[in-house]
């Protein structure tokens, strides 16, 4: 046991919690309420929100693709796979690899994978990742 335990607040951010147990290399913290346990997060926690995010668990095409890091960009990327009949189900952004650029991942359903290739080659640098789920 330790004296000084880290708690959060149920109202603590996601990201926040995240970066508390990945900076002081902890898997779960309590949640106090006015002086109270009221529960507790862990890093299952925390892979299941990651999870969600990226939509590993719904139907569609996940695409990871390195695109400039430019105002807007994302935003003409989502408008092009609507323009396709492509519905964005989820949606990530990461580091690319330069200040030039990040990765998009996107969980897109309603659309072929091929043809959704097709159409964002213009738009993008390069493709890092094109599947469908192997569990549908």
């Amino acid at each position: 046991m330790t004296d000084n335990v880290i708690t959060i607040t149920e109202d603590t951010p996601i990201e926040e919690v995240a970066r508390i147990m990945a900076d002081n290399k902890i898997g779960g913290l309590p949640i106090i309420r006015e002086d109270e346990v009221v529960g507790i997060i862990t890093e299952t926690d925390l892979f299941k929100i990651f999870l969600e995010l990226l939509g590993e668990r719904e139907p569609g095409v996940r695409i990871a693709a390195l695109e400039p890091n430019t105002f807007g960009e994302l935003a003409h990327l989502t408008k092009t796979i609507f323009d396709i009949g492509g519905n964005v189900m989820e949606l990530g952004t990461f580091l690319g690899d330069s200040s030039e650029n990040r990765e998009v991942c996107i969980n897109v359903a309603g659309v072929d994978a091929r043809a959704l290739e097709e159409t964002l080659e213009p738009f993008v640098e390069k493709f890092v990742d094109i599947r469908e789920p192997q569990w549908a």
